[in-house]
């Protein structure tokens, strides 16, 4: 059975969390994809949108997360995330009709992570790593300067990244984003910059 890499949803799950005002004016599938193609980002590989399984696969695993994020705004009342074929907006919590919560298969086909590997049973898992790499930003042939180590490092306030466990970074990630988060009184800067260095560091240590 395949396992949800959780720690690389995560990750997704708190970019699109930060996209908070591109889902305000309203955004499309294609728009998000985009965006996590770029720096800083760069969570989805050029080729996600190559073939029609590589789609399906880039297509539910946003979708994945998507759902996520807004059964998490539901429940913190920040509103509800209209998940449109067309477009993606967040409307405000009086703009929905909690009655119509209680059956959605659609979002319940998003959640059951088994959904994506029902699509292709032979040599599934092979096609899910080779994925989920690209997703990471994995290459094996990247080169990562000192520099841009370096500068992580600091941007984390780490005083070094060797020897370093990928949940002790996540959880220096974890108390610095809650510092620097705008709600908590941080700024979208000071936030943007320390998901760019995790960002960085999590693929530098997951190609080691």
């Amino acid at each position: 059975m395949l396992n949800k890499p959780d720690e690389l949803q995560v990750l997704l799950q708190d970019i699109l969390n930060a996209f908070k005002s591109q889902f305000i004016e309203g955004i499309t599938e294609f728009e998000i994809i985009t965006l996590l193609k770029k720096s800083p980002y760069s969570l989805f590989d050029e080729d996600a949108l190559r073939d029609p399984l590589t789609l399906f696969q880039t297509h539910f695993v946003l979708f994945h997360s998507l759902y996520n994020l807004r059964n998490q705004w539901r429940r913190q009342k920040v509103g509800e995330l209209d998940i449109g074929l067309t477009q993606i907006k967040l409307l405000p919590i009086l703009s929905f009709n909690a009655g119509l919560q209680a059956t959605d298969p659609l979002g319940d086909y998003y959640l059951d992570w088994k959904n994506l590997s029902a699509t292709d049973e032979a040599g599934v898992e092979e096609l899910l790593n080779n994925f989920w790499q690209k997703m990471a930003g994995v290459d094996i042939n990247h080169h990562f300067s000192p520099e841009t180590i370096n500068a992580a490092t600091l941007t984390l306030r780490m005083d070094s990244i060797e020897g370093v466990s990928l949940l002790q970074l996540k959880q220096q990630y974890r108390k610095l984003q809650h510092a620097t988060h705008p709600d908590k009184g941080g700024s979208v800067e000071g936030s943007q910059q320390v998901l760019k260095a995790y960002t960085t560091l999590y693929k530098y240590l997951s190609n080691k």
